[in-house]
């Protein structure tokens, strides 16, 4: 099996008999995939943990629950591609092109915050409170509290994490 770059050269190759088994050895390798060619490449579950896929093609690639932990995937192209539930966290998605990308719980600000959070079907999670984007932005508008105390260093990290994700899904979806 070969992982070809975008301009049809070989850039890795192995006797795997999958296209993810052979992403996830060159992985194991180091291999370097810079420009990658995986359109449509089915990568679900994949470990591709500290891959460097910068300026791959992965438009139309299913990496539903991918482990993309420190990956380098800047300026990579992930438009249509299926990111549920992968792991994105310290991945460097820099100038990647995101639009139409499926990102339901895969997204993860790798910020500091008293809760766990993240982005569940459109809606922003922070703790056990799920919220439209909107809602949010009434919510730090308004003078209501949920359980941290406004003022605090906490609720700063919190509001830091809940603006964040609303830039982000601005940006994701136009």
């Amino acid at each position: 099996m070969e992982i070809k770059n975008i301009y049809g050269d070989v850039i890795y190759s192995d006797e795997s008999r999958t296209i993810k088994e052979t992403v996830e050895n060159a992985v194991k390798k180091c291999a370097n995939l810079n420009g990658a060619y995986l359109r449509d490449a089915y990568l679900d579950g994949a470990n591709l943990r500290g891959a460097n896929l910068r300026g791959a093609n992965l438009n139309g690639a299913n990496l539903d629950g991918a482990n993309l932990n420190g990956a380098y995937l800047d300026a990579a192209y992930f438009r249509d591609a299926y990111l549920r539930g992968a792991n994105l966290n310290g991945a460097n998605l820099r100038d990647a092109y995101l639009r139409g990308t499926y990102l339901d719980g895969a997204v993860k600000v790798p910020f500091l915050c008293k809760w766990s959070h993240g982005i569940t079907d459109g809606l922003i999670h922070i703790g056990c409170e799920k919220r439209t984007p909107k809602e949010w932005e009434d919510f730090l508008n308004s003078n209501n509290e949920i359980e941290t105390e406004r003022g605090t260093q906490e609720f700063k990290q919190i509001e830091a994490v809940i603006r964040a994700y609303i830039e982000y899904l601005k940006v994701i979806n136009g």
